[in-house]
């Protein structure tokens, strides 16, 4: 992969054409988003916006030719990301930043186009469960007011997943363990904690489906917390393996584990409180 990546960053023209040409497959945009992604990161908004054109030429192609837009509304995504990221220089503010965002399109995509996300669920009920006593025509039926909000949270978490690609393949680049270094720095604390958890309990009154957008920076922050402790007591890559497949397989538990151990660790700093045990070479 960052052979790929090295290559597309001789030049601008070798990663648009790239860009372009990865946009047009549907099962690998999101490599496109992550280069349109590197370049954003690496040479700043100019040169990021050339690419993303490219990108977006592709994505069009691929709309007429599949009838999928989703490459459409994450290319730009995955660009704004990775350019707040470069300003900010801190995954904390910029996970902070991809709800905020989210959750403004979110809201205008359901007061704009609700009927036509109702729409499209009602087609998948038709297709997939056409007898409402179904278990899945219910849950379907369940989340056509959220429509907009569940498809909202995917995109963000999506873009964020290819800006993750972007910075690993900038860090392997041009700056060797950087992404592991701030990943594992990666804690909400302080008052944007207090502010996110009382966002929270806000849009629980309010509109529950925004919650998911708001859980997204403390899933990642958990996620980096088991980064830094497999590092910290060098465990192995075998428990981040572990790690993942637990999340894939049993995610109604260890989803809401990390965002209760990162707001555990936004609280009470639990790398500090491991940084003074002695390493295991120390005893």
């Amino acid at each position: 992969m960052l052979a790929f990546a090295r290559y597309a960053m001789k030049s601008q023209l070798n990663a648009g054409f790239l860009a372009a040409g990865l946009a047009v497959l549907p099962m690998v945009y999101a490599v496109s988003a992550a280069l349109v992604g590197l370049v954003a990161l690496r040479h700043g908004t100019t040169a990021g916006t050339r690419v993303l054109l490219a990108a977006m030429a592709g994505a069009l192609l691929s709309w007429q030719w599949t009838g999928i837009v989703l490459p459409l509304l994450v290319l730009p995504l995955t660009a704004v990301l990775a350019l707040a990221l470069r300003r900010f220089q801190d995954w904390s503010a910029l996970l902070l930043f991809a709800a905020v965002l989210g959750l403004v399109l979110a809201t205008a995509a359901q007061a704009l186009v609700g009927d036509r996300f109702t729409a499209i669920v009602a087609q998948i009920q038709a297709a997939m469960a056409p007898d409402p006593q179904q278990m899945g025509w219910q849950v379907l039926e369940a989340i056509k007011p959220y429509a907009a909000f569940l498809v909202s949270t995917a995109e963000v978490f999506e873009a964020l997943l290819c800006v993750l690609l972007a910075r690993y393949w900038q860090a392997g680049l041009y700056n060797p363990g950087g992404l592991s270094a701030e990943f594992h720095r990666l804690r909400i604390s302080g008052w944007p904690l207090w502010l996110l958890l009382g966002a929270m309990l806000v849009s629980w009154w309010l509109q529950p489906a925004a919650l998911l957008l708001l859980l997204l920076p403390l899933v990642f922050a958990g996620a980096a917390l088991v980064h830094a402790i497999v590092a910290r007591q060098k465990l192995g890559g075998q428990w981040l393996v572990a790690f993942y497949l637990a999340v894939i397989l049993f995610n109604q538990f260890m989803l809401p584990l990390l965002v209760l151990v990162a707001v555990a660790d936004g609280a009470v700093d639990l790398r500090a409180r491991l940084a003074k045990q002695p390493d295991q070479d120390d005893k």
